[in-house]
């Protein structure tokens, strides 16, 4: 993974995840056992009398829980239910974000496309789908960059644990005569995320640093529509003299 395209810090290990690490291992292990055991597989009567031996001894046994992988909580969720992504497999049921609107060229109108874009963004980064995601920022961006992670992610049979964002207002709102763009200061809100590969390995980021939260989006606006241009990380605000 190219971690140029986060704008995160990257904290490997966080103790916090230690259980969910090691549900994924034991997952991927499964998944090399299970795959081994049918490549070797060869039918037989004798193999066919063991299976029926083995049920006959099993039917007495108390009956263990049944784990589908690749359904998050173990099973297919109910048409509708929303179950968050964890080790067994991406969320379920994620409702669509709304499309992409017009809003005022105000504080108020980009802050209320970020809240559209942070809606588009969490569902990406849950499905795979950023469509919806990429229609708010510009090509070649560090966020569509991003996107392009998550697209080929997914398609490998991957999938993402949390990694859902939110963000708040935090300092100015400045437009630049000579660019024509907004620069808007944010408070970036998160928590973790884990990056999960189909065999079960994982890369892991983790919001335990303190400080380093604090960032800012460059926006444009045309015919009534605001579009992300660019990131500002809290050293580039500081050169700018805009964070202390």
């Amino acid at each position: 993974m190219d971690s140029t395209i986060f704008n995160r810090r990257t904290l490997l290990g966080s103790g916090a995840l230690v259980g969910l690490g090691a549900l994924l291992t034991a997952c991927g292990q499964q998944a090399n056992n299970e795959a081994a055991a049918t490549a070797s597989a060869v039918p037989s009567e004798t193999a066919t009398a063991s299976a029926s031996a083995t049920e006959a001894s099993s039917a007495s046994a108390t009956p263990s829980p049944v784990i589908t992988r690749g359904y998050s909580g173990g099973s297919k969720a109910p048409d509708g239910e929303y179950r968050k992504a964890d080790a067994y497999g991406p969320a379920q049921n994620v409702p669509k974000p709304p499309n992409r609107k017009k809003y005022p060229e105000t504080q108020e109108g980009a802050l209320d496309m970020m809240n559209d874009w942070t809606i588009s963004h969490n569902y990406a980064v849950q499905t795979g789908n950023c469509e919806y995601a990429k229609s708010y920022v510009k090509k070649e961006t560090d966020e569509d960059k991003f996107y392009g992670y998550v697209e080929r992610l997914y398609k490998r049979g991957g999938w993402i644990i949390n990694g859902l964002d939110k963000y708040q207002l935090e300092g100015q709102f400045i437009y630049d005569k000579k660019s024509k763009e907004y620069t808007l200061m944010l408070k970036h809100i998160w928590e973790y995320a884990m990056y999960v590969e189909p065999d079960g390995s994982y890369t892991e980021d983790a919001n335990t640093a303190e400080g380093d939260d604090n960032g800012a989006y460059i926006l444009k606006y045309s015919d009534g529509f605001w579009t992300i241009v660019g990131s500002l990380s809290p050293e580039q605000l500081k050169e700018k003299g805009l964070l202390k």
